[in-house]
């Protein structure tokens, strides 16, 4: 099947971690956590991994019979998700900055391609997952040199890469997708094009799947 994989993460979680007391810091997680997952099921995205700060989303994976053009829209689905999840970061760090907790950048990665879907583990604990290579990139571009800051731009609270194949699905559109160049990814050994998305700072509306996506573009 084809999917499309998202994942997200908090720069500097760890350094955060380290600052907090557990309490406080269970409890801003889960208010991030909780946004987040909100979105992400309002466009079409089942969440089937957490791990610290970490979300993983899929984009597809229970649709019966799939046409191509559903897997289209399941990677338009990703991409407008990942757009609103930026105005929900830009809302928490105002909420949290007026409650005297920390305020974060985010990073996303998206890519689209077949996957294996199933369930992993042992016997005493499963959990249902997704596994194939455009799973790897995803994950590998989130985290594409996480600690560079030429890798961000000015007052960018949230930096949305994706991979030459979700670009490939989308077809034509009207988002601003910067290309960042043909790299190769950690654990790869061939290069692939990636690129950013720039999002709208104004004008975007947190529309669920059912609406007609196309109204929140870059």
């Amino acid at each position: 099947m084809i999917v499309t994989t998202l994942f997200t993460d908090l720069e500097g979680f760890t350094t955060i971690a380290e600052n907090m007391k557990p309490n406080t810091l269970l409890d801003w997680l889960n208010t991030y956590m909780e946004r987040m997952v909100v979105i992400i099921n309002d466009y079409g995205g089942m969440v089937d991994d957490y791990h610290g700060d970490m979300i993983k989303a899929d984009f597809g994976v229970f649709r019966l019979g799939p046409t191509e053009e559903d897997e289209r829209q399941d990677a338009k689905n990703a991409v407008n998700c990942a757009l609103v999840l930026e105005q929900e970061m830009r809302s928490l760090n105002s909420q949290w900055q007026k409650q005297g907790l920390p305020v974060v950048r985010m990073r996303i990665g998206i890519e689209t391609g077949p996957v294996v879907a199933g369930s992993l583990g042992s016997a005493q604990r499963l959990k249902f997952t997704t596994i194939g290579d455009s799973v790897n990139i995803a994950s590998r571009l989130e985290s594409f040199q996480k600690d560079s800051l030429e890798t961000w731009s000015k007052n960018e609270v949230c930096r949305i890469l994706i991979g030459e194949t979700t670009k490939q699905y989308l077809g034509d559109h009207s988002w601003e997708l910067r290309e960042v160049g043909i790299v190769t990814l950690r654990g790869k050994t061939t290069g692939i094009s990636i690129y950013r998305l720039v999002p709208k700072l104004v004008g975007q509306k947190h529309c669920p799947s059912t609406t007609p996506l196309e109204q929140v573009r870059g």
